[in-house]
């Protein structure tokens, strides 16, 4: 009897153990499955050689994957095994259905929910507590690892689909989002991760000042021309040009404008004329801020395909589409967007005093502007296309739930429209 009995104690013993295992196992999975890579990078950076144990984890997941399925499934029917053992000793026929009832609890409850819900809180913790361990295990299991990996790869080409598993844009941008939702991050540094991942994707000819608001000045004009230019638009460099204007052969300072005139005021403009570069439109504005910075200019002409000039770009265009509008002292600071009723906006499109675009304006007007499909990124020049004749004032016309009315036109050119939206209506 005593023996039964020890016998009975034994594999009790065992029973928790081989629940422990289970636990050890699921929380693993969860952990490795979880754990944040740039957090384990820059622990290993600090020396923490458990750290570097899981990224190498990591970049194995599925050797990784493989032990602890394989562990967990032989400790799981070990268990259920002996259970029924010790079940059947004490309740006889009715033990294996006693068994089956209480291991499936037991395991359910310690050995999946309790261990992965601790290891989803602190993946990293965990994943390093356990590193060591699953590295033993993955030598012990490498011929059982090889068969499965084998197999593997032989449903793997079966059933191939081709589908890329890159994270795009979208999801990326999603994923800033939740960080915002989670506190970890502000609005502020949210809005300038979005703006950084969508900088490459930007095309100079969305960003430039047309070619009909550059202020330049023909060099054969001489330096009265170009200290009325200076002086009466207050810019810090002006394109220069020779005979007309689509002859644009540099740039000209104020400071080294000034400099000279203060000291002669007959000196040759062609002593302080300095490079610019010339860009096509479109380029994307990440390498025209690189060919900005290589040639050391802060200006550049932006060409089509036909060598026609379609305006300028400068780096403060560039930068301010990763940080927003920069205003210096000078500069008079002037809303594109105004407010004057309910769901009634007055919108500015002189580019020349902003570069307002259709994105700047639905991100005001709190519209999603994929749904409203537009091509054009202009605000006067989407105008123009959906009216379909010359702009004047007072002509409208409505687009999906927006109510658009042209109030200020200069010739060909829309100044100012008026917005009305229909928050009732669906755009699609």
């Amino acid at each position: 009897m005593d023996t039964i009995s020890n016998s009975i104690t034994g594999l009790s013993f065992t029973l928790f153990v081989l629940i422990c295992l289970s636990a050890f196992f699921s929380s693993s999975e969860t952990a490795l499955s979880s754990c944040s890579k740039i957090r384990l990078k820059n622990i290993a950076k600090t020396g923490n050689k458990k750290a570097v144990k899981v990224l190498t984890l990591i970049e194995d997941f599925d050797n990784a994957l493989s032990t602890i399925l394989i562990g967990n499934n032989v400790v799981n029917i070990a268990a259920a095994s002996i259970a029924t053992v010790v079940f059947t000793a004490f309740f006889g026929s009715s033990g294996l259905a006693v068994a089956t009832i209480v291991m499936t609890i037991i395991v359910l409850i310690f050995g999946e929910i309790l261990p992965k819900s601790f290891a989803k809180d602190r993946p990293e913790i965990f994943a390093m507590w356990c590193a060591p361990y699953l590295h033993f295990l993955i030598v012990v299991f490498t011929p059982l690892n090889i068969i499965f990996k084998l197999m593997k790869e032989q449903f793997r080409n079966f059933f191939n689909t081709g589908e890329h598993r890159g994270i795009t844009e979208d999801e990326l941008m999603i994923m800033v989002d939740e960080v915002e939702n989670e506190g970890a991050i502000n609005k502020q540094d949210s809005e300038l991760i979005k703006s950084a991942i969508e900088f490459s994707d930007i095309r100079v000819k969305e960003i430039l000042t047309p070619r009909v608001d550059i202020v330049s000045v023909d060099i054969n004009e001489g330096n009265a021309a170009a200290l009325k230019t200076f002086t009466t638009h207050g810019f810090s460099r002006l394109p220069v040009y020779k005979e007309n204007e689509d002859q644009i052969i540099g740039i000209i300072h104020a400071k080294d404008f000034f400099s000279h005139y203060i000291n002669n005021q007959n000196f040759r403009l062609e002593r302080i004329v300095k490079n610019i570069a010339f860009v096509h439109s479109s380029t994307k504005i990440s390498l025209v801020l690189k060919t900005l910075q290589d040639a050391k200019v802060e200006m550049a002409i932006v060409i089509d395909s036909y060598g026609a000039i379609r305006g300028l770009v400068t780096t403060e265009d560039i930068v301010e589409e990763l940080v927003g509008e920069i205003w210096d002292e000078h500069d008079k600071i002037i809303s594109t967007f105004h407010e004057i009723g309910k769901d009634k906006y007055l919108i500015s499109c002189n580019s020349n005093l902003q570069n307002a675009n259709l994105h700047d304006l639905f991100k005001y007007l709190k519209l999603d502007i994929d749904q409203y499909k537009l091509e054009n990124n202009s605000i006067s020049g989407w105008v123009v296309e959906t009216l379909g004749e010359i702009p004047h004032k007072g002509d409208d016309f409505t687009y999906r739930n927006l109510h658009v009315t042209i109030n200020k036109t200069n010739m060909h050119r829309v100044l100012e429209i008026i917005v009305d939206i229909d928050r009732s209506q669906k755009t699609e």
